[in-house]
């Protein structure tokens, strides 16, 4: 089947379609209409120059080439083309004898087809090859990488970063060359994200090995630490090498992305754990140990991290960690309470202490286990993508030698223990069978290379067969891996909101649990965010969470039943509904409250602890401090790290900037220990320039990876609410500054003051990104000019509240004090007023009485008075053409899939009136063709012709909606929603192309007895993933285009009427 990866594939293969559905309509005029087919010869003779002109640069190329694999790959490709090319002038000659042949028109529809599948074979062989090319050079680097380890002088670094420097520029320019060609918007990310980091390591690297090296030339102490941090470089721009590796052998999207992400969770969180439990069984084992304390609280910390690890699983497991889990919660509970009524010694306490510590141990042998499924179903997943290329290249060489042959059977073993692990026995005989076949093929293969017969016909088909077969038993454990985890809900809120409204309002649908798997996901967040806070203020959000998951839980009872759509179904959907509402809005309540606290102050542990390693030698206690100010830049990024997660799933944020913030969090995560070894050698050798060097090197990627974190999560959370937020917190520090002076504390009050002044520059530091972020000149200078005012009043309030420090008796120092807190206040709340969004004055203000003027006109007569008691109903407003979207007539059948997209998008336009607004008339015109066309891709009598005329509707409707979402990016003054409409948009042509594509290859297939279903069911497949991708960037163009005509330029002269649709009556 057709494959579009790379934009120079698309642009060779969519002439050759656009020639190919003319040929294919004329077929079915002859077919179906009795019409007689003009005469081919010209049309035919077009497609044969193209293609000729293609196999000949194919031929030239597989001359010299010495890759075996394409050698290979390439003749059967010329072959299929050159007989299909054979077929169209066969029949192009008997419809100008005959223009009513039939065995002519099985010709036309058949060479066309080959055409399309013989262009595409030949263009991915040759593609292919060139990835080739990149790897091996990425895998240069990768092997000298290793050559770190024997670097031991200076002479040799100079030598290893010598040799390390082309390799590196030769390997990032062919990174940015293919990643430009690629369509696939998220390889093109995934490509320049790792070749970034790989780049920003390379220092690092260089550093690294500079300390190592001196620490051992020298004898220095801290030489394990230099040989960590060295092993830590090389192993992490190995991985990241390795990833590039793995996306650029990638055709399609990849589905088990998140196998990785799952299994580093898992491992996290087995770590976490592990590190937790022995605190959390001495808290259980002493009746005397407080509740609230930090044995308490481990325990809350491992139940959180179990019901993470069984949000990824799936069926039995799932069900067994997280009802562990839960119950466990409940039972710690009641300790707590017992004890904080003193009753800890008593033997229902002792009795329920004992069985939570069983507990634990039950569900950390759970989590353990579901882990190492997991894992091993993802280690062999990747072994068989590692060998799959050796594989290949001995199958390519006739004369490979029998060892090659371990290859496969390196690979039908992991594929084995794939089947073993899998719990869907049609699955485990999958890919059993396709490994039976594999094995039968390579015995033969074998024979006759043994017999020197490897380089004849029949050994080149088994070959060719056998690598085939292999790529489907990949892709057959791919999916195995893939079934083995629950459905995924969207990453992020507003996607699992979404999901979740969609299963609300339907629940009798098949969402494949996609509704259901939103709303856990949403309690779980929840949950995690109440384990963070105190007394009422946790079980306010418990019960929020415990309210929407008992609703879920009786609507998902009565759509088991057949009874989603009863009345009872209804009223629990609508207070199901207004249930998840307010535990949303109270989420991001706590959640902005707590992103507001933690990152009031990021970088002051990270220079406490550059002080501590650098103070003098004869400092007193100079290792103790260095140490406790380690533990708390440790705990402090620990800190960091878990709320940008929280606010990575609780916010506002999309899905791109969710992942960012997922993707600095890791980085975070890996560079902190990182960090504090590097510090730790500084220490140790505070005169060697190496150690001081390398320090400054990590902290700073350190800040900058930390300054990345915190403008995403900025982005994730709405600035009015951070805003309001930051304000009460000061006010609280305020509060607190008072009881400080009443009782004479100048600590406490120093601490308030240091808290005001840290959140006052954190304000600063949002206001600024804002005003970077914005072209709207009003806007810039309303929020440049509050921030100078709030800048301003910082200085004296630090000034003050040293002075008052200093004598805190003194009430005119304190009055002074105050007076400053309360300026900071004021220069806050303005600051906060310019986000605040300009509601126009209601009543409007009276007209200007003096302007009035008066004639002597005479007034025109009164209308007459209604007739009738009770005045008429007002009309309702004329209903738009493009309202409705199709029913299903009964009996009727189409791909649901397809239509429940079209579906989708339907209800997103929908919500806005298209009069005046052309991108929403052009997304719901998309939106009922692509219904159509769910109808027509179930073949039948007459749909070819219409199937590609809907096809070429619906790629005329997206450069419609992608030319006047341009338009408004354009105009736009928020340069974050203008990024985020232009990612999303430029999407639209390259799936529309891609449509019009696919659809003629399905159009050469429907009606045809001589396609297999297997093929059949693929080209259908790939229309239907290529439809949906198609709708579901449409929805996100029209979302982001609403959110950016909020920021359009007020001289723009375009302009787009965005109304909500409401009913008439309301």
């Amino acid at each position: 089947m057709p494959v579009f990866h790379t934009k120079t594939i698309e642009s060779i293969l969519e002439p050759v379609a656009q020639q190919i559905s003319h040929l294919v309509i004329m077929h079915e005029e002859g077919e179906v209409d009795g019409k007689a087919i003009p005469d081919l010869t010209g049309p035919v003779v077009a497609v044969q120059a193209a293609v000729s002109n293609l196999v000949k640069v194919g031929k030239e190329t597989v001359q010299t080439t010495e890759d075996q694999v394409m050698k290979r790959d390439m003749p059967p490709a010329f072959i299929k083309v050159e007989n299909a090319c054979t077929k169209l002038i066969q029949a192009a000659q008997m419809l100008k004898d005959n223009p009513y042949a039939v065995p002519a028109r099985d010709y036309l529809i058949d060479g066309s087809r080959g055409i399309l599948s013989g262009t595409s074979d030949l263009l991915l062989t040759f593609d292919e090859a060139e990835v080739r090319k990149i790897i091996r050079v990425c895998k240069g680097i990768l092997e000298y990488l290793t050559v770190a380890e024997v670097v031991e002088t200076m002479e040799d670094l100079v030598t290893y970063t010598k040799n390390l420097g082309p390799g590196m520029t030769k390997m990032a320019k062919m990174i940015d060359e293919r990643q430009q060609e690629l369509t696939h918007q998220e390889h093109r990310v995934m490509l320049v994200n790792s070749m970034n980091t790989v780049k920003e390591l390379l220092p690092v690297l260089i550093s690294a090995i500079k300390i190592f090296v001196t620490t051992k030339q020298f004898k220095s102490q801290g030489i394990e630490e230099a040989l960590k941090n060295r092993n830590f470089t090389v192993e992490k721009m190995s991985t990241e090498i390795s990833e590039i590796i793995r996306v650029l052998q990638l055709t399609s999207w990849d589905e088990d992305a998140w196998a990785s992400k799952d299994t580093e969770t898992m491992r996290r969180a087995l770590a976490m754990i592990d590190s937790k439990i022995n605190q959390a069984k001495n808290w259980l084992r002493d009746p005397n140990a407080p509740p609230g304390d930090a044995g308490e609280q481990a325990i809350k910390q491992i139940l959180d991290e179990a019901g993470k690890v069984g949000e990824l699983c799936a069926g039995k497991e799932r069900r067994e960690i997280l009802g562990t889990s839960r119950a466990l919660a409940q039972m710690t509970d009641q300790v707590s309470e017992l004890r904080a009524r003193g009753q800890g010694a008593t033997p229902i306490a002792m009795q329920k202490s004992q069985q939570v510590s069983q507990g634990l141990d039950m569900l950390t042998a759970k989590v353990e286990n579901a882990a190492r499924k997991l894992e091993a179903m993802t280690n062999s997943k990747q072994a068989i993508a590692k060998k799959i290329d050796a594989a290949q290249s001995w199958l390519a060489d006739p004369h490979g030698a029998p060892e090659g042959e371990e290859h496969i059977r390196g690979i039908l073993k992991e594929a084995k223990k794939i089947a073993d692990l899998c719990e869907d026995p049609k699955e485990r005989d999958d890919v059993l069978r396709s490994m039976n076949e594999i094995g039968v093929l390579t015995a033969k293969l074998s024979d006759l290379r043994r017999q020197g017969k490897g380089d004849t016909p029949e050994a080149r088909a088994l070959s060719k067969q056998i690598a085939t077969t292999l790529q489907n038993l990949q892709t057959k454990t791919n999916r195995a891996v893939a079934n083995s985890r629950p459905v995924k809900a969207a990453v992020n809120l507003e996607g699992k909101i979404e999901q979740a409204q969609r299963w609300i309002d339907n629940p009798t649908m098949d969402d494949r649990g996609v509704g259901q798997a939103a709303i856990r996901g949403l309690v779980a967040e929840g949950r995690r965010l109440a384990n963070a806070l105190m007394g009422p203020y946790r079980q306010e959000l418990t019960g929020k969470c415990d309210r929407v998951e008992h609703l879920a839980g009786q609507l998902a009872d009565l759509a088991a039943r057949g009874e989603g759509d009863s009345p009872q179904a209804r009223a629990i959907a609508a207070q199901l509904q207004d249930a998840l509402k307010d535990l949303k809005g109270k989420m991001q309540e706590v959640m902005t409250q707590e992103v507001s606290d933690v990152f009031s102050d990021t970088t002051t542990p990270i220079k406490l602890l550059a002080v501590a390693a650098t103070s003098p030698q004869d400092a007193p206690n100079r290792e103790e401090v260095f140490e406790g100010r380690a533990g708390y830049f440790e705990n402090h990024a620990a800190k960091l790290g878990a709320t940008a997660e929280k606010a990575a799933a609780v916010g506002s944020a999309n899905k791109s900037t969710v992942e960012g913030i997922q993707t600095a969090v890791k980085s975070a995560r890996e560079l902190t220990p990182q960090v504090v070894s590097a510090a730790r050698i500084l220490l140790r050798n505070l005169d060697n320039q190496a150690a001081y060097e390398h320090f400054e090197t990590m902290k700073n990627q350190w800040i900058d990876n930390v300054e990345k974190m915190t403008g995403l999560v900025d982005e994730a959370i709405d600035t009015r609410s951070l805003l309001d937020a930051s304000e009460e917190a000061i006010k609280k520090d305020i509060d607190k500054c008072k009881v400080a002076m009443a009782n004479v504390q100048p600590q406490m009050l120093v601490a308030g003051a240091t808290s005001i002044a840290r959140r006052a520059n954190r304000i600063l530091l949002v206001a600024k990104r804002e005003v970077e972020n914005s072209e709207d000149p009003k806007f810039r200078e309303s929020v440049k000019a509050a921030s100078d005012e709030l800048s301003k009043t910082i200085s004296p309030m630090v000034m003050d509240a040293k002075a008052v420090a200093g004598n805190i008796s003194d009430p005119g120092l304190q009055k002074s004090f105050l007076d400053s807190g309360y300026r900071i206040l004021s220069a806050v709340a303005t600051v906060r007023e310019v986000f605040q969004p300009q509601e126009p004055d209601f009543p409007p203000p009276p007209p200007d009485l003096d302007q009035l003027q008066l004639n002597d006109e005479p007034a025109p007569p009164k209308p007459p008075l209604p007739e009738g008691q009770v005045p008429p109903p007002r009309p309702p407003p004329p209903e738009e053409k493009d309202e409705e979207f199709p029913e299903m007539k009964a009996g009727e059948v189409v791909n649901q899939s397809m239509m429940e997209s079209a579906r989708q998008l339907h209800d997103e336009a929908r919500k806005w009136s298209s009069k005046g607004n052309d991108i929403i008339g052009a997304a719901k015109r998309m939106a009922l063709l692509m219904a159509e066309m769910s109808r027509l891709v179930r073949g039948g009598s007459g749909n070819k012709r219409a199937l590609i005329h809907c096809a070429k509707d619906i790629a005329k409707a997206s450069d419609e909606v992608t030319l006047l979402a341009k338009e408004v990016a354009k105009q736009c003054t928020d340069k974050r929603i203008r990024t985020n409409l232009l990612q999303v948009c430029e999407r639209i042509p390259t799936i529309s192309t891609q449509l019009k594509i696919l659809s003629t290859v399905k159009a050469t297939m429907l009606g045809r007895t001589n396609i297999s279903e297997e093929e059949s069911e693929q080209a259908t497949e790939m229309l239907v993933h290529n439809a949906q991708n198609l709708m579901q960037s449409v929805k996100e163009t029209v979302r982001e285009a609403e959110a950016a005509s909020i920021k359009i330029r007020t001289d723009a002269g375009f302009t787009l009427r965005w109304v909500r649709k409401t009913p008439w009556y309301q």
